[in-house]
């Protein structure tokens, strides 16, 4: 006896319009998924380059406090110009209040950082006029038998600010 042959049928019409559909899905989910993370990378790495802006910044103020025991009040008392005119590709404007510098983000930076304030603080040994400047940045907290100086009115969400930051 003869056994009857089996046909395999093929087709090639390509993917069903439902198959289709849901790999399209599956792609915008990932996506999704990865773009709070770009963001968060790019607004990190525009603070990151605007605190640079502050490396000759920070001196003027270290001098003001050597010399005179306390820190400046005003950009004009630091001797730096005045706020309007410090400005880099993500900063409107860097203030400095009570020896505290407030960065504004506008520019070219990420619309998350845009209109917000990071504030970048001094920290001083208590009762030590002497011991060396240290700085913090955004919502960190200085270590033990240190002082914070200025007002920390940073704005920013901590997601988006560098790891020193918070």
């Amino acid at each position: 006896m003869q056994l009857p042959m089996l046909k395999i049928r093929t087709n090639n019409a390509g993917f069903t319009l439902l198959e289709v559909i849901a790999a399209l899905t599956i792609i915008a989910i990932l996506s999704t998924l990865a773009l709070p993370s770009l963001e968060s990378r790019s607004a990190r790495a525009q603070i990151n380059e605007s605190i640079d802006l502050l490396r000759n910044l920070k001196q003027s103020v270290n001098i003001f406090y050597l010399l005179k025991k306390k820190f400046p009040a005003s950009n004009k008392d630091a001797g730096i110009p005045r706020p309007e005119l410090l400005l880099g590709n993500y900063v409107q404007r860097i203030e400095l209040v009570n020896g505290a510098f407030q960065i504004t983000f506008g520019g070219r930076s990420n619309k998350s950082l845009k209109d917000k304030t990071l504030s970048i603080r001094p920290i001083v040994v208590n009762n030590s006029p002497e011991s060396p400047i240290s700085w913090i940045c955004g919502n960190a907290t200085p270590p033990n038998g240190m002082v914070a100086v200025g007002e920390n009115i940073t704005d920013i969400p901590n997601r988006l600010l560098p790891i020193n930051c918070f």
